[in-house]
């Protein structure tokens, strides 16, 4: 069954410019839009312009590694469907012969009208992955249950903290976002562990190559 969440709204205003390398997204399946950040623009390949007007998914599934669209494809569909919380980290293509990693973490739930709306952040964890902290082939996480966990309800606030830092003046952001970065990175790496522990002692979902 899928997950209804209250008073789900997007699109009523600029999103927020996010740190240097964590992004922001919103989607909107029924109008096939999903809508970006400056970072999240730059992680895909997009424009900037592209990305505050929003792409389709084709556009966006575009920028992925191919190899890593063919993983994990039932449980993003179901996902997609159903509504839930995820993490995903894969390999995006921005530029031909630029490979970065990425962390995707997000949720997506209907409003009261039946739509399936999403949002998260997206993270670089292209240097982790380098410098040999995190290995292992891309892998997309999921969970059923509406995000309400305490490292959910704190991603949640940390974004908070994020946006209101954009209205600070010059030189308070600056001494801010330093600080708040690595929390929503840390936040990030937290779910995606605690998401991976969870999917250990579930039976596996089979790949049933859904396009």
């Amino acid at each position: 069954m899928s997950r209804k969440t209250p008073g789900i709204t997007l699109w009523s205003r600029p999103l927020p410019v996010a740190s240097l390398s964590i992004g922001v997204w919103e989607a909107d399946l029924e109008a096939d839009r999903t809508r970006g950040d400056v970072v999240m623009a730059r992680l895909f390949g997009l424009s900037e312009e592209e990305a505050a007007e929003g792409v389709t998914i084709a556009r966006l599934l575009s920028a992925f590694h191919p190899d890593d669209l063919m993983r994990d494809m039932e449980r993003r569909r179901l996902v997609l469907e159903q509504g839930g919380v995820f993490v995903w980290e894969h390999r995006v293509v921005p530029a031909p012969g630029i490979v970065r990693w990425v962390l995707a973490r997000g949720h997506y739930a209907r409003d009261p009208r039946g739509r399936m709306f999403g949002r998260g952040i997206v993270i670089d964890v292209t240097d982790s992955r380098n410098d040999g902290h995190t290995d292992g082939p891309a892998r997309f996480l999921t969970t059923p249950e509406h995000p309400g966990s305490n490292l959910e309800r704190m991603t949640e606030r940390a974004l908070e903290i994020e946006r209101i830092i954009r209205d600070l003046d010059v030189q308070a952001a600056k001494a801010l976002r330093p600080l708040i970065e690595p929390l929503l990175r840390e936040l990030g790496r937290q779910i995606a562990a605690s998401l991976a522990e969870s999917s250990m002692l579930a039976e596996p979902v089979p790949d049933l190559t859904v396009h």
